[in-house]
C-alpha cells in the first residue's frame, strides 16, 4: 500500500489537473482507513508496526535488492509458493504473456498519448509497477498471485492498445480484427485454466502429503503440545497440531519437549541434530523427508 500511495501522490502532484486537496486527501483518507487494521493488529500481536515490520523482514529472508523477477517466471506457471525458487522454467511457451507483458503496456501507453489519454495509462501502468517492483526486485522467492493486481492494473493500457489497433484498422477488416483479437485473448483463457487446474491438483496431492507427515510424526510419539523445525515446517505443523518456529541461531531449544526436525532426504540437520535418532518418514509423492528426534528425557 505504501509503494501504491507513493505513485499515486507523486501523480497528484505532477499532473495539473489533479493537483487538488481532495484528491490528496482522498489518497491519505484510503491509506488510513486501508491500514488501519494491520497498525492495530500489530499493535495487539507484535509489539507496533516497526517491530513487525523487522519480522515481516526477517520472514522472507531480509528486504532489499533481489532478482525476483526471474523467480516469478519460473513460478508464473506454478507451483503457487516457490519457495525457495529452485525449480526450472516449465512450459515456456505458456509463458510468453508474461515476456510480452510490459512490451504491450509500453505500446499502449504510447497509443493512448496520441488519443489524448495517457495521463490515465500512464498512472496505471506506474501503479502497476510500484505494486509489482516489491516482488520482483525485493524478495528471493515468488508465487504467482503476488502480481495479481499488476495484472490487472497493466490491463489499462493493454485495452487502450487494443482500441487502437481496431480503430487504425479499415473498417471493411474491423470484424476480422476482433475476431483474431479475441480468438488471442480466448487461447490466453484457455492455457490459463489449464494452468490453474494442473495447480489444483498438485495442491491438493501436496495438501494430502502434509497430512501423511503429520501422521507419520505421529507414529513417532510427535503429538501436541509440539515443535516443529526445518524444511516445510509451517505446513506440516499445521496439520500436526504442532507450533513451528525457524532456528535462525541454529541452536537447539533450551526445552525442546515434542519437538523434531525435519530436512530432505538429501539435506543434513542442522549441528545440535546430528546425533538425534533419525528417522526416514515413509514417503509421499512429493515430500521425501527425514524427521530427527532428540532422545528422550530420563523419568524423575
Amino acid at each position: 500500500a505504501v509503494f501504491l500511495v507513493f505513485a499515486l501522490l507523486a501523480a497528484a502532484l505532477v499532473v495539473r489537473p489533479w493537483r487538488r486537496w481532495p484528491v490528496m486527501a482522498a489518497i491519505a483518507a484510503g491509506m488510513a482507513a486501508g491500514s488501519a487494521e494491520w497498525v492495530a493488529e500489530a499493535y495487539a500481536r507484535f509489539g507496533g508496526p516497526l517491530a513487525r515490520y523487522h519480522l515481516a523482514s526477517a520472514e522472507q529472508g531480509g528486504f532489499g535488492l533481489r532478482t525476483g523477477f526471474w523467480a516469478e517466471l519460473r513460478a508464473v506457471n506454478g507451483p503457487t509458493l516457490c519457495r525457495p525458487c529452485t525449480i526450472a522454467w516449465r512450459y515456456p511457451v505458456l509463458s510468453l504473456w508474461w515476456l510480452a507483458l510490459p512490451v504491450l503496456v509500453l505500446l499502449g501507453i504510447l497509443v493512448a498519448r496520441r488519443a489524448g489519454h495517457r495521463a490515465s495509462a500512464l498512472l496505471a501502468a506506474v501503479c502497476a509497477l510500484a505494486l509489482g517492483a516489491q516482488y520482483l526486485f525485493g524478495i528471493w522467492y515468488a508465487a504467482p498471485r503476488f502480481l495479481l493486481p499488476t495484472y490487472a492494473l497493466a490491463a489499462i493500457p493493454v485495452a487502450d492498445l487494443i482500441g487502437w489497433i481496431i480503430t487504425r484498422t479499415r473498417p471493411a477488416e474491423r470484424p476480422a480484427m476482433r475476431v483474431l483479437i479475441g480468438f488471442v485473448l480466448l487461447l490466453q483463457l484457455v492455457t490459463q485454466h489449464a494452468v490453474l487446474g494442473r495447480q489444483v491438483n498438485d495442491t491438493v496431492q501436496l495438501h494430502s502429503d502434509y497430512a501423511k507427515v503429520a501422521a507419520d510424526l505421529r507414529q513417532l510419539g510427535v503429538e501436541p503440545p509440539c515443535l516443529i523445525n526445518g524444511a516445510q515446517e509451517i505446513p506440516v505443523a499445521f496439520y500436526a497440531g504442532c507450533a513451528s518456529a525457524p532456528d535462525p541461531s541454529n541452536k537447539e531449544p533450551s526445552d525442546p519437549g515434542q519437538f523434531a526436525v525435519l530436512e530432505w532426504q538429501s539435506s543434513q540437520p542442522p549441528a545440535y541434530a546430528k546425533n538425534w535418532a533419525r528417522h526416514r518418514l515413509p514417503g509421499t509423492s512429493t515430500l521425501k523427508l527425514i524427521a530427527y528426534l532428540p532422545p528422550a528425557k530420563p523419568g524423575p
